[in-house]
């Protein structure tokens, strides 16, 4: 393995015992740093250095607290001090970090440091700084704090079926049964969970929803929606856009996925597309089972890395021999799937829900992206550019799960793999009008006063019928209404069309490796050691990409797809 990979990252500014779960001595860490003498400009850059650093310190503790409370929601120690930072320290951070923007911004050498790298920070900085309220910190708490409730509500589900008591993610192998009688009976099994907490979830989404208005509103807002897009940094594009990308995704691909629905139906025999018809295979050749055990499964995996790219294995092979992975599903972990960075030693982990299924492999593919994507951009030099913004971080993401194709027979039977390919292609094209659909209700949700659970339910069914005009969900009334009950709705507000943009630039990437493979992996991965260095457009440029959300350009690359499902 190479020394760079091994690489430490010692504090230079921070004291080595020093501990960002301590009040008084967060405090006093901020004091230096705002008292950090800056008469010239090599002190100013060496005071960016000193921030980044803490920042990075702050950020480990916070992910290593989230890690433990997602990998067990029952664990007491886990919540409490999850609830700590969460209260106690990150309220702390939010005033201080005004103030230290404000002495960053302050600066005399804020413009003649070199503008082509810190010219983007610096513009991030100015738009945090913009819409930042003292008064808004304590709604922050209490939006975190409800988004643990949700964790904690959705990781306690079980499910008795089949003999055994079997968590969310479990019961979902039971979708890809031939047997149409099992399917239905596991569908409505799982979802009678979910529905015994209904109550609980809309009430906890009203509260987030007061919260989240509130916070808007103090930053001189008319919604949340508008302040989101500042938040985020959305520069490169506005809700225009987005509602724009909608109606080309329905124009384009939902007469096309009807059109294969029906053909679904023929081959299965049935009238209508029913939910629990969605993951079954149409020829009705049975369960692909994946893996096994979680060993055979990171096995199968380290060898598609490999092939994928040299780099792309070492960087695995690193995450499994550091125990920076835990891909199992179990009774009181939250739902879901992520990659967190443990940003003071610069390294990812992977959390999923692994049960065997080919989507699980999908999964593990796309974290693993993200992954690559953290290690490659781990040398820049500020935190913030270590990461980029979500719509390039989903192409890193979505990238790979297309470049480990060509070595499926690592983890498939050879009479599979045609199959397992063709339905990830299928996937991806049934993943716009999804995509469309969360983003639209939440352009709704946060716009329109009229918003309540009744509403709610009415407007999900619109976009259902609009989006998903194959799936039939007739008796079936209070279920459809309550499956815009999503994680990101709820933990991570308006974080959904990064994955639209994203599946393009990804696309784009695939395409670009049928022509090409090494030349489209290695420009994939020097787009990936620019972090967030660069504002999107040039992000994709460098991976020989286009940023797009134009209905000529998913056109296009539906049609390769349509080449390669036939």
């Amino acid at each position: 393995m190479s020394s760079t990979i091994n690489k430490d990252f010692p504090r230079k500014y921070i004291s080595p015992d020093f501990s960002a779960k301590d009040k008084d001595g967060l405090i006093a860490a901020y004091g230096k740093l705002l008292s950090y003498p800056i008469s010239t400009e090599k002190e100013f850059l060496q005071f960016i250095e000193f921030w980044s650093e803490f920042a990075c310190v702050i950020d480990e503790a916070g992910s290593l607290a989230y890690v433990k409370m997602t990998c067990d929601t029952k664990s007491k120690e886990a919540d409490d001090e999850y609830l700590h930072l969460v209260q106690n320290i990150f309220p702390v951070c939010h005033e201080y970090e005004d103030k230290v923007k404000k002495k960053f911004l302050g600066s005399e050498f804020l413009n003649t440091i070199d503008q082509s790298y810190y010219g983007l920070f610096i513009k991030q900085t100015k738009s945090e700084d913009e819409i930042y309220r003292k008064e808004n910190i304590d709604l922050f708490t209490k939006d975190s704090v409800l988004c643990q409730n949700y964790q904690k509500i959705t990781g306690a589900w079980m499910v008795d079926f089949d003999g055994k008591r079997q968590t969310t993610q479990q019961i979902m192998v039971y979708q890809e049964n031939p047997d149409r009688s099992i399917r239905e009976s596991a569908y409505r099994a799982r979802v009678a969970v979910h529905m015994e907490d209904i109550s609980k979830l809309e009430d906890l989404y009203d509260e987030m929803l007061a919260v989240r208005k509130q916070i808007a509103i103090n930053a001189g807002f008319k919604n949340y929606r508008d302040y989101k897009f500042v938040a985020n940094a959305r520069f490169d594009y506005t809700p225009e856009d987005c509602l724009r990308f909608h109606s080309a995704i329905e124009e384009s691909l939902v007469p096309l996925l009807s059109e294969w629905n029906k053909e679904k139906c023929n081959k299965l025999d049935i009238s209508s597309l029913r939910p629990w018809d969605l993951y079954v295979d149409p020829d009705s050749k049975g369960i692909i089972k994946a893996f096994d055990t979680e060993e055979e499964f990171c096995d199968k995996v380290q060898k598609i890395f490999e092939d994928v790219h040299p780099k792309t294995g070492e960087y695995f092979r690193f995450m499994r021999e550091n125990k920076l992975l835990d891909l199992s599903s179990r009774e009181g972990k939250a739902p879901g799937g992520y990659m967190t960075e443990l940003s003071e030693r610069r390294v990812p982990f992977i959390f999923m829900n692994a049960v065997g299924t080919k989507r699980d492999v999908d999964t593990l593919l796309h974290e693993g992206g993200h992954s690559i994507h953290a290690f490659q951009a781990r040398e820049q030099l500020l935190k913030g550019y270590r990461s980029s913004p979500l719509e390039f971080a989903e192409v890193a993401s979505m990238s790979m799960e297309l470049l480990g194709r060509p070595f499926f027979n690592y983890v498939y039977k050879s009479e599979d793999i045609e199959r397992v390919k063709k339905e990830q292609l299928v996937k991806i094209v049934e993943f716009f009008p999804f995509m469309s659909m969360i983003d639209s209700f939440q352009h709704w949700v946060y716009t329109t006063e009229d918003n309540g659970r009744e509403a709610r339910g009415k407007k999900w069914q619109e976009l259902n019928r609009k989006f998903q005009p194959y799936l039939d969900m007739s008796g079936m009334d209070e279920i459809e209404k309550t499956r815009w009950q999503y994680p990101h709705v709820y933990t991570v507000p308006f974080y959904y069309i990064e994955y639209g943009i994203a599946q393009i630039g990804a696309l784009q990437v695939w395409k670009n490796s049928l022509k090409n493979p090494k030349k489209a992996v290695d420009d994939y991965l020097s787009g990936l050691a620019l972090g967030g260095s660069k504002p999107l457009p040039e992000l994709f440029k460098a991976a020989n990409i286009s940023f797009a959300m134009d209905k000529n350009t998913l056109s296009e690359l539906v049609s390769i797809i349509k080449e390669q499902v036939v």
